[in-house]
């Protein structure tokens, strides 16, 4: 049995929010401290960028130096009123519309929610009872970050291979912008949105080819949501702040490195190489991020969609929403050799090669 992609569904708030809506004091401040820690790293051993994906990343990053927004011009922004959920059901209602998909054929459910309605509940059941899902479909939320969607398709592949399930519903939504406090630089960097993935049974030689998927803990603190010197369920609001900036620069310059590493191994398994990739869906945390992971990995031939200049960040939608545009827009088509990679705060890293198409 083949396991691969029936059709992916978007939503993007109509609200925008452009780089005028931070104060300029707080703009100025940003550079500011921006120049003294470049000052500081100046002084250091140059072994953090002895690779060539640490190298390139970190040229990439002095070109956008005196650009306080990274390269953001504006974001889709939820107005007020709407929760993750809202999103999350438009997503998934046109990802089944798209494949063609009844809700009562869903017997997998699997829900990413960077921002739930609430805590220690998943959006999942919401979910179900808003699409109709029989009560016989597994609904359950997962937490892998921004690589959440790649551990989800993996996970729907095996429950469809064991019979377990015929089709799933995998769906994904960012919503860091309200976790950021607007002094923070990086809270110019993300944008609300919502995707949704339907899984099912392909025709030979296409869906899954190949995947690979790793775990490093020791970067775990670099990206956090919590309350700086605190804990989360104290009397604080919650917030996304960088709880080990060491950390956290070794894991924006180990995202190239990482990604070669497998997507190669995914290539490997599926007897392609990267010369067969006609598509590339890679993270786009930032404005450069996919462009210099594809030339690390090799990627040449590959086709691409870049949002990052008008939706900031979409945490874990970023890869299923250059798959739905890809497809939209022309760039992947039936028969695609696709590469999928993506990495996660704590930090996980996946990579997953697929021919396009049922």
């Amino acid at each position: 049995m083949n396991v691969g992609i029936h059709g992916v569904g978007i939503y993007l708030p109509e609200q925008v929010r452009k780089n005028d809506w931070w104060p300029e004091s707080v703009v100025k401040r940003w550079l500011e401290e921006r120049k003294a820690r470049d000052l500081v790293r100046a002084s250091r051993d140059p072994e953090e960028t002895r690779s060539e994906g640490a190298r390139l990343l970190a040229e990439a990053m002095a070109r956008f130096s005196d650009d306080p927004f990274k390269g953001a011009r504006e974001r889709r922004i939820m107005p007020e009123g709407m929760k993750t959920s809202d999103m999350e059901v438009a997503a998934a209602q046109d990802a089944l519309a798209r494949a063609g998909a009844r809700p009562e054929e869903i017997d997998l459910l699997l829900v990413h929610s960077q921002l739930p309605d609430f805590l220690e509940v998943s959006n999942a059941p919401l979910i179900h009872r808003k699409l109709g899902l029989p009560a016989r479909c597994f609904s359950s939320g997962n937490e892998s970050a921004c690589a959440s969607f790649l551990h989800q398709l993996s996970l729907a592949d095996a429950m469809i291979r064991s019979g377990r399930a015929k089709k799933a519903l995998l769906i994904q939504s960012s919503g860091f912008a309200h976790l950021c406090r607007m002094e923070d630089p990086h809270s110019a960097w993300f944008g609300d949105g919502a995707t949704a993935v339907v899984v099912g049974e392909v025709g030979p030689g296409r869906g899954l080819l190949g995947q690979a998927h790793y775990t490093d803990g020791s970067m775990h603190e670099a990206l956090v949501g919590g309350y700086p010197e605190s804990t989360w369920w104290a009397d604080h609001p919650v917030v996304m702040y960088t709880k080990d900036r060491d950390a956290a620069r070794r894991m924006l310059l180990s995202v190239a490195d990482l990604g070669k590493e497998v997507i190669h191994e995914a290539l490997q398994q599926a007897g392609l190489s990267p010369d067969d990739v006609g598509f590339f869906a890679g993270h786009q945390a930032t404005c450069w991020m996919r462009e210099v992971t594809q030339k690390v990995i090799g990627l040449k031939s590959a086709r691409s969609f870049d949002s990052f200049p008008w939706t900031g960040s979409l945490g874990s939608c970023n890869t299923p929403f250059m798959l739905g545009m890809g497809e939209r827009e022309g760039l992947l088509q039936a028969g695609d050799v696709t590469a999928i990679y993506a990495g996660g705060s704590g930090i996980v890293w996946s990579g997953m090669i697929l021919r396009w198409g049922q």
